[in-house]
């Protein structure tokens, strides 16, 4: 037994002495292994080293064939394809361009830019250039094994295209209708309804444009030529390096010339043309994870002045956000005016949108009669003329209020509340104004006193205040209207919803307990909708709204061919292709002379 002991005890660190041996010898052989392969590869090229410059709007991933996977499979698409609002798109003027273009891209090719084609030359690490948005001008490059890339449609045909060559590499083209395929200066080939296609498989890379020189370019750069690229173009090379690295889905665009041309300003689905005057390039990177997608863009300013905008502690404001809130935004430095409108808009007068109906002819309108004249049967001429106040006037005390002490962050909270009886839906809003100093209620009263009194009274009957429970400086109109007010040492908070004030209020007596520099001082604005709660209201509102204009089968199919109702059909079938959208945020805040802002959409758990 001794002499067994004896053994083992020589036997163990020989064994362990073994073990490091073999893991050093296997660590070496791995790392051995690396140097070769990636001496065989080469380093990682960035795509937009290889793309010409001159691109204005540039758009890569990391795994293409993965993300159009995820959206072929995905409910969504299902949904949205059989979606009213896809139904008017596939109407509308840029889905026949679109249309006209694929076409002419079928006819040049050979083989139809369908689905299935794109699913052929989708390869991992991917990027498309687009150099005229109007033409429609590009080049793509994907990361595909040679292999893989020659068994595409394009490369089975490449013996019916013509042969060119740059360097030791060969491509292919074809050019249909008029022209030569080159339109880098200005040339009229797509005037002339002339398409090219053009492509080649570089090593393990795919490469498919729709002018030659372009691919010529692209080829070029890969072959290490002198030329210039995309990622050395000034602004391209500013705003990658104020971004972050790259996410699952990366968009940059030159603003400078996106913003001037008139295919963007048409197409350009939010309309904010003025508000993306100011900028002249911007960046934005798509990350995903199983229940949350959130965009990172950065926005270089024309102007360095346009980066010294006032900010504020919003993070407090968000904190009076009620759960059950709609939407709200949050803003640093508002102005008077804007916030004058917004009280009026949402609280004071409710006022109709300025909302046109395009399909429908303007009215006529009357030639008004002088007063006095043979026509005038209306104007009393026995009688003095009454004095009628400007429009707007009795938001005068209001506005001296405000200018007095403007305030340096404003909340607006909405939400809809189904009404008792299930049929109507009605909207609560509620708007917080920040000071450095405590607010005085007086004054409140007063200027909300004189802005109610057109709307509700002639003389001071329902516009008397009562004060809320045992709450100080909480008070309701003891008329027909809800509205009611709070002052909360900072804070004056106006609603229109006696439950919804009363929370907030709770939020803001434990904020005011910190300071306003107790907070992230750097944002200059917060937002957040949330979809899952508003989706249903959304929807029961919009039918009763457009029942009332005189479409009473707003939910049935029309088969006439007449565009679906805007916001009863073609929204909220929007909505429910996306239903499974939670909510979504938005914060913004400038950072090193650029506007950052992050958006995160949030589904619902296991859904994405």
């Amino acid at each position: 037994m001794k002499n067994l002991g004896i053994i083992i005890g020589r036997i163990a660190p020989a064994a362990k002495t073994r073990e490091i041996a073999l893991g050093v010898a296997v660590l070496a052989a791995a790392v051995a292994c690396w140097a070769a392969l990636e001496s065989a590869l080469g380093p990682a090229q960035p795509l937009a080293a290889w793309m010409p410059s001159g691109a204005q709007l540039y758009i890569e991933s990391p795994n293409f064939a993965g993300l159009l996977h995820d959206w072929n499979t995905s409910q969504e698409k299902d949904l949205w394809q059989k979606s009213d609002n896809y139904e008017v798109f596939s109407r509308s003027r840029l889905f026949g361009r679109l249309g006209d273009a694929q076409g002419e891209f079928a006819g040049a090719a050979g083989q139809q830019p369908d689905m299935a084609f794109l699913n052929q030359v989708a390869g991992k690490e991917s990027a498309l250039a687009l150099y005229d948005i109007g033409k429609l001008e590009f080049l793509y490059i994907t990361h595909m094994p040679n292999a893989q890339a020659l068994k595409t449609g394009l490369m089975q045909a490449r013996n019916d295209f013509e042969t060119r060559k740059v360097g030791d590499a060969v491509f292919y083209v074809r050019t249909t209708g008029g022209g030569d395929g080159n339109t880098a200066q200005g040339g009229s080939d797509q005037d002339k309804q002339g398409r090219t296609v053009a492509f080649a498989a570089s090593g393990d890379y795919l490469l498919l444009a729709t002018r030659e020189d372009l691919l010529a370019g692209a080829l070029t750069l890969m072959q290490k030529q002198n030329a210039q690229a995309l990622d050395k173009d000034g602004w391209f090379a500013e705003i990658t390096q104020s971004s972050q690295k790259p996410g699952d889905l990366r968009m940059v665009l030159d603003l400078s010339r996106l913003v001037p041309s008139p295919y963007f300003r048409s197409y350009w689905v939010q309309q904010n043309i003025t508000d993306m005057g100011q900028y002249r390039a911007a960046i934005s990177d798509l990350y995903r994870t199983h229940n949350e997608f959130h965009e990172e863009r950065v926005l270089l300013p024309k102007s360095p002045e346009s980066a010294s905008a006032e900010q504020g502690n919003l993070e407090q404001l968000k904190a009076l956000v009620p759960e059950d809130a709609g939407v709200y935004r949050a803003e640093t430095a508002p102005s008077v005016e804007h916030v004058v409108e917004t009280i009026d808009a949402r609280l004071l007068s409710r006022k109709i949108s300025g909302y046109i109906d395009r399909a429908a002819a303007p009215p006529e309108v009357a030639a008004s009669a002088q007063p006095g004249a043979e026509d005038d049967f209306e104007t009393r001429i026995d009688a003095p003329q009454a004095t009628v106040q400007p429009l707007g006037a009795e938001l005068a005390g209001l506005r001296s209020l405000l200018e007095a002490d403007q305030p340096d962050t404003m909340l607006v909270v909405e939400k809809s509340v189904s009404q008792p009886d299930g049929v109507f839906v009605g909207y609560r809003s509620a708007i917080v104004l920040a000071l450095q100093k405590p607010w005085s209620a007086g004054d409140v009263e007063a200027a909300i006193d004189e802005a109610l009194g057109r709307h509700l009274t002639a003389g001071a009957l329902g516009i008397g205040w009562k004060q809320m429970g045992d709450k100080q400086n909480s008070f309701v109109l003891d008329g027909v209207s809800p509205l009611a007010f709070a002052i909360d040492g900072q804070f004056c908070i106006i609603s229109d919803d006696v439950q919804m004030l009363t929370a907030m209020m709770q939020e803001a007596a434990a904020t005011n307990a910190t300071t306003l520099a107790d907070g992230d001082d750097s944002l200059v604005m917060l937002g957040g909708f949330n979809h899952e709660a508003e989706r249903e209201n959304f929807a029961r509102a919009t039918r009763l709204m457009d029942g009332a204009t005189g479409n009473a089968n707003a939910d049935a199919a029309d088969g006439q061919g007449q565009t679906p109702q805007f916001f009863s059909r073609d929204l909220a079938s929007l909505s429910n292709a996306f239903a499974r959208l939670r909510s979504e945020e938005v914060s913004a805040w400038w950072k090193n002379g650029a506007l950052h802002q992050t958006v995160r959409y949030e589904w619902k758990t296991g859904s994405m």
